[in-house]
């Protein structure tokens, strides 16, 4: 019997012992290579090149990113955000650059070049399922969505928002009204007989943050109709209307681009603000 309780005893210090072993014991290292010594938000220009397409570049100016070839047009941010994103990738293998052509490297179909560093993407490979990548004079290996983020055309890239962040509208000049600021307070034309402050503040803020369905490249209709915008500081733009239903298309002439809307955004930018305010 004493000896059956010592043998339990001795396994349970061993399990005990082992148990602490497992838990003591230092985790494995996984090595993981940097891609680059670039930070993201030092970069002022951005370049993608696909096979067969124009380059599409792009360039920070006062803060704000702009696309300047194949078109002129301030770029989406969060598209930007993920493009730069390949700067912090942390790569799980480190190949030596040669015999590039089994990774589909020797001519990549897609570059990527950012403030003079060129990433040329690869195929997939098969068993981690992660994508090779030439830059550095070295192949890596970095997750899918690094490649994922490289837009198809420059309308990807577009910001979707129709007014641009330094783009502030005082003056709105529609068909059936207008409204306008001065000193500060917005005036609607015709006069309504009863419209609070807040319900004209939301209609421009509808205007001011207007985003599209989506953007492309002025398919050169000719527009039904006409916006007349003048913004703070001085500048006039006319849109165009190009269709009403089922969505609204309005093109900007500047950009060279046109703005597709979800019929219930339409009825909130082209409904003057009195009627929406109404019960």
């Amino acid at each position: 019997m004493r000896k059956s309780w010592l043998l339990n005893l001795a396994l349970l210090s061993a399990v005990v012992a082992l148990g602490w072993w497992v838990y003591l014991k230092p985790a494995e290292e996984t090595t993981a290579y940097s891609l680059s010594a670039l930070q993201a938000g030092a970069v002022s220009s951005i370049r993608i090149e696909r096979s067969g397409q124009a380059p599409m570049a792009l360039a920070k100016k006062n803060g704000l990113w702009w696309i300047a070839a194949p078109l002129s047009a301030q770029a989406e941010p969060f598209q930007v955000e993920r493009l730069l994103a390949i700067l912090g990738a942390k790569a799980s293998a480190r190949l030596a650059a040669g015999d590039l052509a089994r990774f589909d490297l020797d001519q990549p179909a897609v570059k990527l070049v950012i403030d003079g560093q060129t990433f040329g993407f690869g195929t997939v490979s098969t068993t981690s399922r992660e994508q090779y990548v030439l830059t550095q004079s070295a192949v890596y290996t970095i997750e899918l969505r690094h490649g994922a983020a490289l837009p198809a055309d420059v309308a990807q890239l577009v910001r979707r928002r129709l007014f641009a962040g330094d783009e502030m509208p005082v003056t709105f000049e529609l068909a059936d009204f207008a409204l306008s600021s001065k000193d500060g307070k917005w005036a609607l034309t015709p006069a309504p007989a009863d419209l609070s402050a807040d319900d004209i503040n939301r209609w421009v803020d509808q205007w001011r943050q207007a985003s599209a369905l989506h953007v492309e490249p002025y398919d050169q209709r000719k527009p039904i109709g006409e916006i007349r915008i003048v913004f703070k500081d001085g500048r006039k733009l006319a849109l165009g209307i190009l269709q009403r239903e089922p969505e609204l298309v309005l093109v900007r002439p500047d950009e060279n681009l046109q703005y597709t809307f979800s019929n219930e955004t339409a009825k909130r930018l082209l409904t003057p603000p009195d009627a929406i305010a109404k019960p």
